[in-house]
C-alpha cells in the first residue's frame, strides 16, 4: 500500500470519528436538555398538586370546625388542630416550591395572609362561639366577612393554579421542541454513520485483500489460542452475570432503605403523633386497664421502630468505610471495656488465643465480636457465669474462629435457621432483642469472603465457627 493510500484511510477514520464524537455530544446534550425539562414539568405538576392539598386540608379544617360548633365533641376539636397543624406544613412546601418564580411567590405571601386571617377567624369560632337560631347565625356580625374572605381564598388559589397551568404549557412546548430536534439529530446521526461505514469500507476494502492474502501463515497460531480465547469468554460471561447480579442486589438494598426510612417509619410517626395527642388530653383520665392496653400501643410502636432500625442497618453493612488493618487483641480489650458492666452484672470470664491482625471493615468487625459475646452472655442461665472464650486457627488463605459459651445451647433442629432474619428461639419475655443479631454477623462474615456456621449442646453451650479471608 503507498503512502498517499494509507493517508486516505487515515483522513478517513479521522473525519468519520470526529463526526460520530459531534453527533454523539449533541445528542447527549439534547437528552440533558430534555431530562431537565422534564424535571419542570415534574415540579409543576408537584406544585399543582400542593396547591390543591392546602386547598384541601383548609377545607377539611373548616369541616372540623362545624363538627365541633354543631356537636361540641372534643374529637372534632383534635381533628381541627391536626388539620391546622398539616396546613402551615403544606404551605411551607408549597413555598418551597415555589422559590424560582417570584411572581408565584407573591401571590403564595398574599394566599397565606387570607389562609392566616381564615385560622385566626376559625380559631376565634371555636372558642367563643355560642350556639344560636338558624336566623341568628345567618344575621351574625361576620358571617358577610367571612364568606368574602372565603372567595378570596378561592380566587387566590385559582390564581395560583392558572399560573401553573401556563407555566406547564410552556414547559411541555419546551420538551416537546427538544424532543423533535432530537429526533432530527438521531436521524441525522444514522445517515451520517451509514455515510461513514460506506467510505471507510471503500478505503479499507484494498488493505482488508492485502491482509487475506497473508491471513494464512497466522491461521495454525489463531487455531491454538482459540480455546484459551473461549475459556476468557466464558469467565468474561461469569464475570458479567455476577456484575449483573450485583447491581440487582444494590438496587434492591437502595429500594429498601428507602422504604425502611420513610414508607415504613411514616406511619409510626403518624402513630407517635397521635398518641403524644392523646396522652396530653387524655392521660389522666385512662383507668387502670386502657392505661394498660394504652401501655401494650406504645411497646408495639417502640418494637416496630427497633425491628425497622435492625433492617435499615442491616441492609447498610459494608458500606461504612474502607477497609483497613485491625489488630484484633486491640479490638477485642476495646470491646471489653465497652461491654465492662455488662460483663460484671452477669460474672462472665472472657478468655481468648492471642489474635491476628486482619484486614476488613473496622465498624463491621467490631460489631460481629460484640453480637457474638453479648449474645453468649444473655443466653446464659442466670445460674451460671458466662464462660466465653475465642480461639483462632490458620491456614493459607483464611482465618478460622471459634467464639465457645457454657451457654443454653440450641436444639439440633434450630440449628440452620439461627442466622435467618427475625428468627427467635425464646420469647420476648425472657430475652430482649429482635432476632437480627446473627443475621448481622452472617453478613459480616460473607463480606469478609468467609463463612459461619454453629455447632451446640443443650444445656452445655455453643460454638460459633466463622473464616475471613486473608
Amino acid at each position: 500500500m503507498d503512502t498517499t493510500e494509507s493517508k486516505n484511510i487515515v483522513r478517513s477514520l479521522y473525519l468519520s470519528f470526529f463526526s460520530t464524537l459531534a453527533v454523539i455530544v449533541l445528542v447527549t446534550l439534547l437528552y440533558l436538555a430534555s431530562q431537565y425539562s422534564q424535571k419542570w414539568i415534574v415540579h409543576t405538576n408537584e406544585t399543582t398538586t400542593q396547591i390543591h392539598n392546602v386547598s384541601e386540608t383548609l377545607l377539611k379544617a373548616e369541616s372540623m370546625l362545624r363538627g365541633y360548633l354543631i356537636s361540641k365533641d372534643p374529637e372534632y376539636r383534635i381533628d381541627y388542630k391536626v388539620q391546622i397543624a398539616k396546613l402551615r406544613g403544606e404551605i411551607d412546601q408549597l413555598e418551597i416550591k415555589t422559590l424560582e418564580n417570584p411572581s408565584q411567590q407573591e401571590n403564595l405571601r398574599k394566599f397565606e395572609a387570607l389562609v392566616n386571617e381564615r385560622i385566626l377567624g376559625m380559631d376565634n369560632n371555636m372558642e367563643n362561639y355560642v350556639l344560636r337560631t338558624p336566623e341568628e347565625n345567618r344575621k351574625r356580625t361576620g358571617r358577610t366577612e367571612t364568606l368574602r374572605l372565603i372567595d378570596a381564598i378561592d380566587n387566590m388559589r385559582d390564581i395560583m393554579l392558572i399560573e401553573e397551568n401556563a407555566l406547564l404549557l410552556e414547559r411541555k412546548s419546551t420538551y416537546d421542541t427538544i424532543y423533535i430536534l432530537s429526533l432530527i439529530a438521531l436521524s441525522i446521526a444514522l445517515l451520517l454513520m451509514l455515510f461513514n461505514v460506506y467510505a471507510v469500507r471503500k478505503r479499507l476494502i484494498p488493505l482488508f485483500t492485502k491482509l487475506a492474502e497473508n491471513n494464512d501463515a497466522l491461521t495454525e497460531l489463531v487455531h491454538s489460542r482459540d480455546q484459551e480465547i473461549a475459556l476468557k469468554e466464558a469467565q468474561m460471561e461469569m464475570n458479567e452475570d455476577l456484575i449483573h447480579q450485583m447491581e440487582d442486589k444494590n438496587k434492591q438494598l437502595n429500594q429498601f432503605a428507602y422504604i425502611a426510612s420513610h414508607d415504613l417509619q411514616e406511619p409510626l410517626r403518624t402513630v407517635d403523633n397521635f398518641i403524644a395527642l392523646f396522652e396530653e388530653d387524655y392521660g389522666d383520665k385512662l383507668d387502670g386497664e386502657a392505661a394498660t392496653y394504652f401501655d401494650f400501643i406504645k411497646g408495639a410502636t417502640a418494637r416496630m421502630k427497633s425491628l425497622i432500625t435492625g433492617l435499615l442497618n442491616y441492609s447498610r453493612l459494608g458500606r461504612s468505610g474502607t477497609r483497613s488493618k485491625i489488630d484484633l487483641n486491640k479490638l477485642l480489650n476495646e470491646i471489653n471495656v465497652d461491654l465492662s458492666t455488662r460483663i460484671e452484672e452477669s460474672e462472665a470470664v472472657i478468655t481468648n488465643d492471642t489474635l491476628p491482625t486482619v484486614s476488613g471493615y473496622p465498624v463491621e468487625l467490631r460489631q460481629l465480636f460484640v453480637n457474638l459475646i453479648t449474645n453468649a452472655i444473655k443466653f446464659t442461665p442466670p445460674e451460671r457465669a458466662p464462660k466465653i472464650h475465642i480461639s483462632v486457627s490458620d491456614s493459607r488463605l483464611y482465618y478460622t474462629f471459634k467464639v465457645s459459651d457454657n451457654g443454653l445451647g440450641i436444639k439440633k433442629e434450630h440449628l440452620d435457621k439461627v442466622f435467618n432474619m427475625f428468627t427467635r428461639l425464646h420469647s420476648a419475655k425472657e430475652y430482649e432483642g429482635t432476632g437480627i443479631g446473627l443475621a448481622f454477623c452472617q453478613k459480616i462474615v460473607e463480606l469478609h469472603k468467609g463463612k459461619i456456621s454453629v455447632a451446640s449442646t443443650v444445656g452445655e453451650g455453643s460454638t460459633f465457627t466463622f473464616t475471613l479471608k486473608k
